[in-house]
């Protein structure tokens, strides 16, 4: 009989380990910095609005368990970049050095012996942090996705 393993120790395994969607930093690996602010035909957001609306969602999960006091943007607009918002290199850099800061926190929270990531939080509507980094990840890779496939469309992608 297999030995039983701590659930939480299997999460955060598979929050650590390869896992069958791209990572961040293979999506923006070798990115040009001159179409950071490129939207590809019949697309109303560029590349840097796709990462910075990860931020802004990912941050707000994150806090949402996290902090009692944090008040979520305003649905939709607050989670997007103005539609006509662009960034520079020192901005790109910016967004994705916040991408993966949150990322390390959740990798924290989920190695935290202590914490009860199943647990509900009562001032999260009771829900758990769990549940918030699986939305979270799930949120993620469905934009990277969209990232690699505007990067295919533009002629920008291996």
């Amino acid at each position: 009989m297999a030995a039983k393993r701590d659930p939480k120790a299997l999460v955060h395994e598979v929050f650590i380990e390869e896992s069958a969607h791209m990572g961040l930093d293979e999506a923006v690996a070798d990115f040009p910095l001159k179409h950071i602010n490129d939207k590809a035909p019949n697309v109303t957001f560029s590349f840097w609005h796709i990462l910075e609306h990860v931020r802004i969602a990912q941050h707000d999960l994150l806090e949402y368990v996290q902090n009692a006091k944090h008040v979520s943007p305003s649905w939709p607009d607050g989670y997007w970049p103005a539609p006509d918002a662009t960034t520079d290199a020192a901005g790109w850099k910016k967004t994705i050095a916040a991408i993966k800061k949150d990322l390390a926190r959740m990798d924290t929270m989920l190695a935290n012996p202590r914490a009860d990531v199943f647990a509900p939080v009562p001032f999260a509507n009771n829900k758990s942090v769990l549940r918030c980094v699986f939305l979270a990840l799930d949120h993620n890779a469905y934009h990277l996705g969209q990232f690699i496939l505007l990067r295919r469309l533009l002629g920008d992608w291996k």
